[in-house]
C-alpha cells in the first residue's frame, strides 16, 4: 500500500538514529522457530486423489522492535519466511493441502520464503501497526493451521486507555493465503458451493471491542464489512466460576451475517449461535456443545481461514446450512505429574439436517472423532521445543464427487522449535 511505504520512509531516518539505538533496541525480541510439519488426508469414498498429502520443513523468523522514546514512540517488525519440500516430486499425484505453493500443473515448489514487515507507533499504551497483519480476530481470523500462518495486509488501531478494555479499528486490502508469498484480493470461502460466487471484494473493514469484567467473565463485541460481500456481527461471552467441585467454564457465541452493498456472492443470510459448556477439575476437563446455523445459508466466513466457532474441526467446519451440532469433548492436562507439559484431547462432533444449495430437497450428516497428543518441554536444554499428533476420523455421507469435505481420516505431526535471542 502506498500510505505503509511513505509510513516507511518517514520511519526510516528516526530509527537509524543513534540517539535512539538503546530504546529502539532494549525491548527488541527476536525468536526463531523451525517447524516441521506432516499433513496427510487419506480419503476413503471416490475421488480423483487418493488423498491430500505434503511433508515440509518451515523456518518463521520474527525480529520485533520496541519503541522510540517520546510522546510518539516508533518501531518495526519483521517476518521473514522460508519453507522446504521434503517429499520431492512424489507428491504430486496427491491433492494439495495448503503447506507449499503448487503451479498450474499441481507440481509443489522446492522452496519458497518471503520478508514482510510492519511499521508501528504507540502513544501511550495504544498502538498503530501499518503492513502486515495476523489478526486473530472473531470475524477476521488469519489461520495458523499449515506451516505458515494466513496473514493481512492493512491497518490496525486498538486503543488501550481503559483498564480492562481493548478497541480495534483495522483496515485491510489484500491477504498472504497460507500457502502463497503473493498478495491477492480478499475472497468469500464458497465450499460445497455456498453461495454464487467465491466473490472478491476491493478491502474489509472492522471495528470491535474486548472486555474483560473481572476474572471469571470476559466479552467481545465485533463487526465487520468485506465491501459489497457480506457483513457480520460477533457477541461473545466467556466465564469460570468456581462452584467447589471444580471450575464450570463456558463459552457463547453469536454471528449474524448478511449480504452488503452490491452483493457480489448473491444472496446471504446467516444467524449461527455455538455454546460450550465444561467442568474443569484438577488435570480433568469434560466439556458439552452445541452450534447450529440459522437463516436461508450457511456461515459465511473468509478464503483459506476457519470459523471461529468453538469447534476448529481438522476435515469440516460444520457451519452448513440448518445444520445442527452436537459435540462432548474430554481433556486432560498432565501438569503436576512426572509428565508436565503433556495435554491430551479427544473429542465426538456430530452434524445433523445439513443442507446444501446445490442439492435442494435432500439433507445430510456427518460426525468426527478428533484426538489431539501435545508435548512442550518445560524446562532444560530442550526448553522450547513442543511436539504434536492430531488424528481424526471424519465421514459424511455427502456425494464424493464435487464436495470440499469428504470423508477421510486424517493425520497431522507437528514438530517445532523455537530459540529467542535479545
Amino acid at each position: 500500500m502506498r500510505f505503509s511505504a511513505i509510513f516507511l520512509g518517514i520511519l526510516s531516518p528516526v530509527v537509524l538514529a543513534p540517539a535512539f539505538a538503546n530504546s529502539f533496541t532494549d525491548d527488541s525480541q527476536v525468536k526463531l522457530t523451525a517447524r516441521n510439519f506432516y499433513f496427510n488426508r487419506d480419503y476413503k469414498r471416490g475421488d480423483d486423489f487418493p488423498a491430500a498429502r505434503d511433508w515440509a520443513q518451515g523456518f518463521i523468523l520474527k525480529a520485533n522492535s520496541g519503541y522510540t522514546p517520546g510522546v510518539v514512540g516508533f518501531g518495526v517488525d519483521i517476518l521473514g519466511l522460508a519453507g522446504f519440500n521434503l517429499l520431492g516430486d512424489s507428491v504430486n499425484e496427491y491433492a494439495a493441502p495448503g503447506l507449499l505453493p503448487v503451479d498450474k500443473d499441481r507440481k509443489r515448489a522446492d522452496q519458497y520464503g518471503e520478508i514482510r514487515w510492519t511499521a508501528k507507533a504507540k502513544v501511550q499504551d495504544s498502538t498503530l501497526h501499518v503492513g502486515t497483519l495476523t489478526p486473530m480476530f472473531p470475524v477476521l481470523f488469519s489461520s495458523p493451521a499449515r506451516l505458515f500462518q494466513q496473514n493481512y495486509r492493512g491497518a490496525h488501531l486498538q486503543f488501550n486507555e481503559i483498564e480492562n478494555l481493548k478497541v480495534h479499528a483495522l483496515y485491510t486490502d489484500r491477504v498472504n493465503q497460507r500457502d502463497s508469498t503473493n498478495y491477492e484480493k480478499i475472497r468469500v470461502g464458497n465450499p460445497n458451493g455456498r453461495f454464487n460466487t467465491a466473490a472478491e471484494s476491493s478491502g474489509l473493514h472492522m471495528l470491535g471491542a474486548e472486555y474483560k469484567v473481572n476474572d471469571q467473565i470476559a466479552t467481545q463485541i465485533f463487526h465487520a464489512d468485506l465491501h459489497d460481500v457480506y457483513q457480520q456481527s460477533f457477541l461473545g461471552l466467556k466465564t469460570k466460576h468456581d462452584i467447589g467441585i471444580g471450575n464450570f467454564l463456558s463459552d457463547l457465541r453469536l454471528f449474524v451475517s448478511e449480504d452488503s452493498g452490491d452483493a457480489l456472492a448473491g444472496d446471504i443470510e446467516n444467524q449461527h449461535f455455538s455454546g460450550i459448556f465444561g467442568l474443569n477439575r484438577n488435570n480433568h476437563t469434560f466439556s458439552l456443545g452445541y452450534m447450529q446455523s440459522f437463516g436461508d445459508t450457511a456461515l459465511p466466513t473468509l478464503a483459506g481461514t476457519e470459523p471461529a466457532v468453538f469447534l476448529d474441526s481438522m476435515s469440516a467446519d460444520f457451519t452448513n446450512i440448518n445444520e445442527k451440532v452436537y459435540h462432548v469433548r474430554y481433556d486432560y492436562d498432565f501438569k503436576d505429574t512426572a509428565l508436565n507439559g503433556l495435554k491430551f484431547m479427544t473429542r465426538y462432533s456430530k452434524g445433523v439436517d445439513i443442507e446444501i444449495r446445490n442439492l435442494p430437497g435432500e439433507e445430510f450428516e456427518q460426525d468426527a472423532l478428533d484426538f489431539d497428543l501435545s508435548y512442550r518441554i518445560p524446562t532444560g536444554k530442550l526448553e522450547g521445543l513442543n511436539l504434536r499428533a492430531r488424528y481424526s476420523h471424519y465421514r459424511n455421507d455427502m456425494p464424493a464427487q464435487g464436495m470440499a469435505f469428504r470423508s477421510d481420516n486424517e493425520t497431522r505431526v507437528n514438530i517445532d522449535y523455537t530459540w529467542r535471542f535479545k
